[in-house]
């Protein structure tokens, strides 16, 4: 058998121009999703990270974006877990910190991502607006007591992120 036979270098030349074809159709239609986020760069960074976006439809890439607010919520719960034993005097304030996060990462991102799968999508949107909504009560909460933020980034980060993805789960509306 002659493997280079006109017939199959043609093939495997339209084999490799469809692959091709077909990523750089997925990457254009995360490109577009994204520049209708308050944040086209973050948007990208958080789709792009994950393999699955590339063939994935708009649903796909919420829920990617919903796994992304539960990995930031993770994420800084143990920063809060730390700054426990480094910070005691804002213990109470950590504490409340802490059940927001929890309430990101065990109500919201859940019932964000089951409205998602069910076709819900304004329930999924609630819950991303939520989630930014408890990152900035949890950074309010220390201005409350008079203390610097030692978690200004972080809550910022989860902020800029729920608002991304809650402009994606947006254009399902």
């Amino acid at each position: 058998m002659n493997f280079s036979s006109p017939l199959t270098i043609l093939f495997t030349l339209l084999l490799l121009h469809e692959t091709l074809y077909s990523t750089m159709a997925d990457q254009k239609f995360i490109e577009n999703t994204c520049k209708g986020t308050p944040s086209p760069n973050l948007c990208l960074k958080i789709l792009l990270a994950n393999p699955k976006s590339q063939n994935s439809d708009l649903t796909d890439l919420a829920l990617i974006g919903v796994a992304a607010v539960k990995d930031k919520g993770v994420e800084i719960i143990r920063q809060i877990v730390a700054l426990k034993s480094s910070k005691p005097k804002l213990r109470p304030t950590l504490n409340y910190c802490e059940e927001a996060y929890h309430a990101v990462v065990y109500a919201d991102v859940p019932s964000s991502s089951e409205a998602l799968r069910g076709g819900l999508a304004k329930f999924a949107e609630d819950g991303m607006a939520d989630s930014a909504v408890e990152s900035q009560a949890c950074e309010r909460s220390f201005s409350e007591h008079g203390w610097m933020s030692p978690m200004t980034d972080s809550n910022k980060a989860m902020n800029d992120v729920a608002n991304v993805v809650r402009a994606i789960i947006r254009m399902l509306l």
